[in-house]
């Protein structure tokens, strides 16, 4: 009795397991994804800004915190590592150098320019327009065990004397409304579904004169920032707040002459099409979809109180 008790028991879970994972549309899609490690043990959040000005080095300090994900912290070693941009535009990264070992989380820790550089063991005058500085942290040691982590923030270097022929890069108050594309896929049900946050534009382009390519965020509401293609497209339909079931890739947003797009492809393979671009002053709207049959409207505000190009099209 007591056998098929335990097999009645051990059924019951498969059936339920079996139920949750078909009625879960981003599991039909990301599965492998959605059991991955990804993020382990410690994560970082708040950067406020994402560059620093040559023009200005004292008063561009960027924040951020460095959080543990639920296990207890032992230590932790935070880099820093300088990526040079060459002749050809190229970024190529030095040797990380050991700044920090840190031992207990939350740690705020804020620096300009001068700290970056001092870290590096460089000079102010060391960097140039178009260097990217990253701060990594590894070595991780927890209540639980030692691990690897991918957590980082990214600052590029700029010179405000020199003004950029694509500007687009900021935050930008968000609203993603999902459509459907009828491609018999679950986020066919999403449609008209809305998410509104937070959405930035990362300039990752180092030559003045050229095209423009970003790198978007977003912001979910547990206040972690994403990479996301989608805009916030995701959270409408999937509501999903782990890296690793947003779209990644090499996914990028470009700027050339005034035509903005989406280039290279997700982690799955997709390619994704802008249309439908639309500049109201401080607004812009635009509609992207991908060939897996997602899609959404996206509407993006300026919070920095100017205006969009008036150029920008698809």
């Amino acid at each position: 009795m007591r056998i098929n008790s335990i097999f009645s028991i051990l059924m019951i879970f498969s059936l339920l397991f079996m139920v949750g994972c078909d009625e879960d549309p981003i599991i039909d899609k990301a599965e492998d994804n959605l059991f991955g490690i990804g993020g382990t043990a410690l994560n970082v959040k708040g950067a406020t800004g994402d560059e620093f000005d040559l023009n200005d080095a004292e008063l561009t300090p960027i924040s951020y915190e460095v959080y543990s994900l639920g296990e207890d912290l032992i230590s932790v070693n935070m880099y820093y590592t300088l990526y040079k941009v060459n002749m050809d535009g190229d970024l190529v990264p030095g040797t990380p150098q050991l700044v920090e070992n840190i031992t207990t989380t939350p740690a705020v820790r804020t620096l300009n320019v001068e700290d970056a550089a001092s870290g590096l063991g460089l000079s102010v005058d060391d960097l140039k327009l178009g260097d990217q500085i990253e701060i990594s942290f590894d070595e991780v040691i927890s209540s639980e065990g030692e691990y690897n982590t991918g957590a980082r923030v990214v600052i590029n270097v700029i010179d405000t004397n020199v003004p950029f022929k694509s500007a687009l890069g900021g935050l930008f108050d968000a609203v993603a409304t999902a459509t459907s594309q009828g491609a018999g896929i679950n986020w066919d049900d999403c449609a008209g579904n809305s998410w509104t946050g937070t959405v930035e534009w990362v300039g990752e382009h180092s030559d003045p004169e050229g095209a423009g390519v970003y790198l978007i965020n977003s912001t979910a509401d547990s206040g972690e920032v994403f990479e996301d293609a989608s805009h916030g497209g995701f959270y409408s339909c999937y509501g999903t707040d782990a890296q690793a079931n947003f779209p990644l890739g090499d996914l990028r947003l470009t700027d050339t002459n005034g035509v903005i797009a989406i280039i290279g492809t997700s982690q799955w393979g997709e390619v994704y099409t802008i249309a439908n671009v639309v500049v109201e002053g401080a607004t812009l709207t635009f509609n992207w979809t991908n060939d897996y049959g997602e899609g959404a409207e996206i509407q993006l505000t300026r919070q920095d109180g100017e205006d969009w190009p008036e150029n920008l099209s698809n």
